[in-house]
């Protein structure tokens, strides 16, 4: 008999190793082996179990055995195997990696596993407006919710209860799934009480010696709870009845920087079907696609709105820029900034990213180069010495820069955009005597002692001004905080990413929600018109999310749609312009589907004529998962032309995952309000 194993490494195949007689009846699908991989030892996962017959064994010369069995019975209760081909299938990764996530962190000898401590002895009442959810959970069926939770700050009361409801079955355990760090005590905190002693937390920044003993006490049933980031949708549990997505809508939930590549959300909710137990979604804002699968019915809608009156929200200003030519913050906003602080407030100013954004206005009246085509601001991108174009990021054309204004016929232009650190040292100056700490990717990359000192000096009041990118705006909790801006909120409705209206909105929603009563709310744009301004005197997110679905729906955009992204590259342009001819041929067959399915490009970065490296890439709209996926695996499948090579040729973005690491998200868009 063989075994077929999966190991963890970047290659797209598996291998067969002979199965001793002595393990012929013990060996099953998804249990761990020891075997000789090259010249080393390596921990693999079986696949199956299979006569010599079966297999096609013409790439093996000889066949080694396995050389133990690590394990009695799988370690997890769901087929992980089958889960991790349907993330191969789904992201694009290899099948190894995609199972080496849910085995990555598991020992080689198991613990021991003792008795659990008792179920706690009674449950807590859930709070009003969630009494039909919490019914639901207890019933210990199979279901997907999503709960808009309008008031975030109440997590610490309603998840607690969420909970004590779904784990009051004896053994059953539950997952907490949280887009920040900084989330998980207070958390961890207040399920403690309901929970003693059985509430475990799971991050990248534990010691070994603890992440072992959160590992074991998921896996034999110690945890009652475990509050973790989004790598814990992959750790094993005895009896996992509920797990819990807090931010669904947060794209840290993306694993888009290395491989294998997933969305924590889908995989969960795929997780929690297999396993026979409930998923609850909770979000202030979901995104898009979770708000179309309510729609559709796929998930049960829950919407737990605060029981106080909140009474007038806060001031929203939407300030022209093209009124202010030449300003980094506007005199209506840097009056105000000063005003607050000086009143003892304080103030959260998100900038457009940590670098710069550049885009070209006229210096004498604000006029903005727009695409012909397809209607965003154009980006200026400097090509050489003196030689600068003007590209559109969603349909890929060029035009020169223009040396007159069509408007006014000025002759003097000026680029904006400002990151974080840019625009702590131009607050500096308008309010010299004043506070300040920084919060963007930067210093989440570093220490963490120092990133929550960042944050914390703002949360206590220390400090008057908390200058960040959109990753700033959490729950901070700060005790003075008045005023909140954005500098360039262009950034972000001119990006490439169809998405770019919904994160638009759910940023300036998130930062409304922060402020008081009293407070005001500050957006700087040149695109005044978008109709995303149109939607922020209300500030209600059901009516946006269902005017967003709508567009999507009409413009052919997840969810309605599967995005597979395809790019080409090579030192050969020859090469590789025949390399994309063949997978458009290969693709010949979307159009005899009789769907909605369609390719889009190809669209080439600019002055790469100028190099000696080419790259193009085109966008699948596929109307089906199926034929997402065989469109991914036809151009998979090209061969390489004779003694010229074609590098990075596939990589899907299955909805909802918009962007793989190293990738840009989908530049196509047919209309901006998308």
């Amino acid at each position: 008999m063989l075994a077929e194993i999966s190991f963890p490494i970047p290659l797209r195949r598996t291998f067969y190793y002979l199965l001793p007689e002595e393990m012929e009846l013990k060996a099953a699908p998804g249990l761990r082996v020891l075997t000789s991989f090259g010249s080393r030892q390596a921990v693999g996962v079986i696949l199956r179990v299979l006569p010599e017959k079966d297999a096609d064994l013409t790439r093996f010369k000889e066949l080694k055995s396995v050389s133990r069995l690590l394990d009695e019975n799988p370690l997890f209760p769901e087929d992980a195997p089958a889960l991790a081909g349907w993330m191969a299938r789904r992201w694009g990764s290899p099948q190894g990696l995609c199972l080496g996530a849910f085995y990555a962190h598991s020992p080689l000898e198991l613990p021991l596993i003792g008795d659990a401590p008792p179920a706690p002895p009674a449950a807590l009442q859930p709070p009003p407006g969630l009494e039909k959810l919490a019914e639901a959970l207890s019933s210990g069926g199979t279901g997907a919710y999503l709960l808009r939770l309008s008031d975030p700050e109440r997590r610490e009361l309603v998840y607690p209860a969420i909970f004590s409801a779904a784990l009051g079955q004896a053994g059953s355990q539950g997952l907490l799934v949280v887009p920040d760090l900084n989330f998980i005590p207070p958390l961890a905190a207040v399920l403690e009480t309901v929970f003693p002693g059985r509430v475990g937390v799971w991050h990248a920044r534990l010691t070994p010696k603890k992440r072992a003993e959160v590992w074991a006490g998921a896996f034999g049933g110690k945890c009652k709870v475990v509050v973790a980031t989004r790598t814990g949708v992959f750790l094993p549990f005895k009896a996992l009845r509920l797990a819990l997505l807090d931010g669904e809508h947060e794209e840290i939930y993306r694993q888009a920087e290395a491989e294998p590549y997933y969305h924590a959300r889908e995989v969960l909710l795929r997780r929690m079907s297999a396993l026979g137990g409930s998923a609850v979604l909770s979000s202030p804002c979901p995104s898009i696609e979770s708000w179309g699968a309510a729609a559709s019915g796929g998930l049960t809608l829950f919407d737990a709105r605060s029981p106080r009156p909140r009474g007038p929200g806060p001031d929203v200003r939407v300030l022209d820029m093209s009124k202010y030519p030449g300003d980094m913050i506007a005199r209506p906003l840097a009056d105000r900034l000063r005003s607050a602080v000086a009143a003892g407030g304080q103030a959260l100013v998100i900038a457009g990213r940590k670098g710069y954004a550049s885009r070209l206005f006229c210096a004498n009246c604000g006029w903005m180069p727009r695409c012909p085509d397809c209607g965003p601001g154009m980006t200026l991108l400097k090509t050489g010495p003196g030689d600068t174009v003007l590209l559109c990021r969603r349909c890929g054309k060029k035009e020169p820069k223009p040396g007159t204004c069509p408007k006014c016929g000025g002759k003097v232009f000026r680029d904006c955009g400002a990151g974080t650190q840019k625009t702590q040292e131009a607050l500096a100056k308008l309010m010299p005597s004043a506070r300040f700490a920084r919060f963007d990717g930067d210093m989440l990359r570093g220490p963490l002692k120092a990133m929550r000192s960042s944050l914390e000096s703002f949360s206590k009041g220390d400090a008057d001004v908390l200058v960040g990118t959109r990753i700033a705006l959490r729950e901070l909790g700060a005790p003075r905080l008045s005023l909140a801006a954005f500098l360039d909120a262009d950034s972000d409705l001119s990006s490439a990413d169809f998405r770019a209206s919904e994160k638009a909105f759910q940023s300036f929603y998130g930062a409304w929600r922060l402020l008081p009563a009293g407070g005001a709310l500050f957006i700087q744009t040149r695109e005044s018109g978008h109709y995303v301004f149109s939607r922020l005197a209300e500030m209600d997110y059901p009516s946006f999310a269902d005017g967003e679905l709508a567009a999507r729906r009409d413009f052919f955009y997840p969810p309605f749609c599967h995005i597979v992204k395809v790019r080409f590259a090579s030192l050969d342009h020859a090469a590789m312009a025949a390399e994309a001819a063949a997978f458009l041929r290969e693709l010949a067959f979307l159009k005899s589907s009789g769907d909605k399915s369609e390719v889009l490009g190809p669209v080439a970065p600019t002055g790469q004529e100028k190099r000696k490296f080419y790259s193009e890439y085109y966008l699948v709209k596929a109307a089906t998962e199926e034929t997402a996926a065989l469109c991914l695996e036809k151009a998979r499948a090209l061969p390489p032309p004779p003694r010229r090579k074609a590098l990075h040729r596939g990589r899907s973005l299955r909805p909802p995952l918009a962007a793989a690491a190293g990738y840009p998200r989908a530049r196509a868009r047919k209309n901006n309000t998308i």
